[in-house]
């Protein structure tokens, strides 16, 4: 196939200049943190939190026409009673038959560029577990993905994440959730009733659910943003006060956070109709035993020592307010084998998202270590309620999480998966760990220093937090006990 170029168009997108891209490192614990690059869609702030800087851009330019056609045909429901091509399994040919191979080296617009992103991980992933997703719906069990990404996705979606410094393949905040938004009406803020996505894959309603509850609770984070940072300079400056507060402030906003997403996050029953292509391509899923090969004329040919690639996909990558949470309260002292490793980790989760996250996740945890948050929290009672309080809300999160993760198991390959039994029980082991750590806090809390209000609040939590580690305990003891329902923890 041709690429297409349209003159207009490219003297539009040239005259920006492209974003300087810049490697993400941890940063002293002695330095005010700062977006590495700041042109870029997906900044850390406290107006926007971890939500682009701009809403994107919800149709493609007029270039791209035949591209922004076939994604609108693709899902498997419609939307408007009528079924897709990913329902009868002919996506994959008419993206082989009518996909143009679009030159899209001329492109430095980060809005567009992110666009561009979001849409052709899309395309990557609906063309490669397009046979997965009918397998599945037919015998409830994947069967092989496609092993070839055809070069009209291929190479368009390797120089588009090149200028991003992104992975060329679905990721949770630039593809499938914080860049696949529109306001229904401009002019009102982002609230569930008045988000739709943009690009979906099956078109189910619990598929607009989880895009709508991940948007509508990210517009909660830039509150976490500049609460994370205010714990740090109080504790830095001894500022207890202070601390107090912004932990207060911390776990209201998780606890917002919490909220929409127990609202939203509810019709597991119809995750399996979009779950197929959040799949990564890694050695540990069977659909793609032998990874993914990116036909693209730009590098290694096929058929001339062209490597497989391995990438880990949207389920087993977490919304970056999981992380957060993590490094702030250093989790990762509990568990390590259940952390989420922070950027300096070359395959840890944190390495997966976009660089600015990668940045702002990496000083958290540097800050964090070097100050020693957990121990500041435990100089007076009433910080260490205040910290019990935000752990109780990142428990909250985790255990929900986790939730999601053991409704999955029935979607795993004939449901036994060794690497995936192994990863949900280091993720069971993990959020076991936090409810432990919230006891221990509550232990090692001089209650009678509190108020009657303080106790109460003191009590309530721990009981929560015990609720969950009995359970846990008794899943890790004997993986085949019904767990605790979600309802009865009270979150």
């Amino acid at each position: 196939m041709l690429a297409r170029r349209n003159p207009a168009f490219a003297r539009l997108i040239l005259s920006a200049k492209p974003a300087q891209v810049r490697n993400s490192s941890a940063i002293s614990a002695n330095t005010t943190w700062k977006n590495t690059n700041p042109s870029s869609e997906f900044t850390v702030s406290e107006t926007t939190g971890f939500l682009p800087r701009h809403d994107p851009l919800p149709v493609l330019p007029s270039y791209f026409e035949r591209l922004e056609e076939l994604l609108h045909e693709m899902p498997i429901s419609k939307g408007d009673g009528t079924y897709g091509l990913l329902h009868s399994g002919r996506f994959g040919e008419r993206i082989e038959r009518e996909l143009p191979l679009y030159d899209v080296g001329f492109i430095f617009d980060s809005r567009i560029l992110s666009a561009l992103y979001r849409d052709y991980t899309f395309l990557a992933s609906a063309y490669l577990l397009e046979p997965c997703d009918i397998q599945f719906r037919l015998a409830r069990n994947y069967g092989l993905a496609r092993r070839i990404l055809p070069a009209n996705i291929a190479a368009p979606l390797e120089t588009i994440a090149a200028r991003l410094n992104a992975r060329p393949y679905l990721e949770h905040s630039m593809s499938f959730t914080f860049y696949n938004y529109r306001r229904k009406d401009a002019t009102q803020p982002l609230t569930v009733d008045n988000i739709e996505p943009i690009r979906r894959f099956s078109g189910c309603d619990a598929e607009h659910s989880y895009i709508v509850g991940h948007v509508a609770a990210a517009q909660r984070t830039g509150s976490m943003v500049s609460a994370a940072q205010e714990i740090l300079r109080s504790v830095r400056r001894d500022n207890r006060p202070a601390f107090d507060g912004a932990m207060r402030q911390y776990a209201s906003a998780m606890a917002q956070v919490n909220d929409i997403l127990s609202q939203t996050l509810k019709n597991t029953s119809e995750y399996a109709s979009f779950r197929t292509f959040l799949n990564g391509c890694n050695k540990n899923q069977p659909m793609f035993s032998n990874g993914v090969l990116y036909e693209s004329s730009s590098t290694c040919p096929l058929g001339s020592g062209q490597q497989p690639r391995h990438y880990l996909g949207v389920a087993q990558s977490s919304n970056p307010i999981a992380s957060l949470g993590t490094h702030l309260f250093q989790l990762s002292n509990l568990s390590p084998r259940g952390t989420l490793p922070c950027a300096s980790s070359n395959n840890g989760v944190d390495s997966l998202r976009p660089e600015n996250y990668q940045s702002f996740l990496a000083h958290i945890n540097a800050e964090s270590r070097a100050l020693g948050v957990q121990t500041f929290a435990m100089g007076s009672p009433t910080s260490s309620v205040e910290y019990m309080a935000a752990l109780d809300q990142a428990l909250a999160y985790r255990y929900r999480q986790w939730a999601n993760l053991r409704d999955s198991i029935p979607l795993q390959s004939s449901g036994k998966s060794a690497a995936f039994r192994d990863y949900f029980d280091v993720q069971t082991r993990h959020v076991r760990d936090v409810a432990e750590l919230v006891h221990r806090t509550h232990t090692n809390t001089d209650t009678e220093l509190l108020t009657p209000e303080g106790r109460a609040r003191a009590e309530s939590m721990v009981h929560r937090a015990e609720m969950v580690r009995r359970s846990l305990n008794r899943i890790i003891t004997d993986p085949e006990t019904a767990p605790l329902a979600m309802s009865m923890i009270a979150y």
